[in-house]
C-alpha cells in the first residue's frame, strides 16, 4: 500500500461512528439475510453480496434520507421523489375529506326526507 501510495484508514476499536455507512450496511445485511452465514463457497457469497449491495443502494428505502434509495439520493432524484410523495399524501388527503362530506351531506339529505314522513 505504501508502494502505490494508498493511504490506509482503519477505525478507531469500539467507535462504529467512524465508519457508520458500512457499519449501518453490515447490521442490516446480516439482520435482513441470516442465509448468508451458512454459504462455504467465496464464489457464491461473493454473487449474493454483490446482488444484496446492488438491492441495497438501489431497491430498498433509506429512512434516513427521507425513503428513498441511495441511487435515487446520488442521482438527484431523492428530493424530487419526496416532493411527489408529499403532493400525493395531500392530494389523497383532499379526496378523503371531500368524499366524507359528500357522504355526510347525503347521509343528512336521506335523513331528512325520511322525517318528513
Amino acid at each position: 500500500m505504501t508502494i502505490t501510495r494508498i493511504a490506509q484508514h482503519f477505525g478507531r476499536p469500539g467507535t462504529p461512528n467512524d465508519q457508520a455507512w458500512i457499519e449501518s450496511f453490515f447490521g442490516h445485511l446480516k439482520a435482513e439475510h441470516p442465509h448468508l452465514d451458512t454459504i462455504t463457497d467465496p464464489a457464491v457469497l461473493r454473487r449474493e453480496l454483490d446482488i444484496r449491495k446492488d438491492h441495497y443502494n438501489t431497491v430498498r428505502l433509506h429512512e434516513g434520507i427521507g425513503y428513498v434509495t441511495p441511487d435515487d439520493e446520488h442521482h438527484g432524484r431523492g428530493q424530487a421523489i419526496r416532493d411527489a410523495r408529499t403532493r400525493g399524501l395531500e392530494q389523497a388527503r383532499q379526496h378523503r375529506v371531500a368524499t366524507r362530506r359528500q357522504i355526510r351531506q347525503t347521509h343528512h339529505q336521506d335523513t331528512t326526507q325520511h322525517e318528513d314522513i
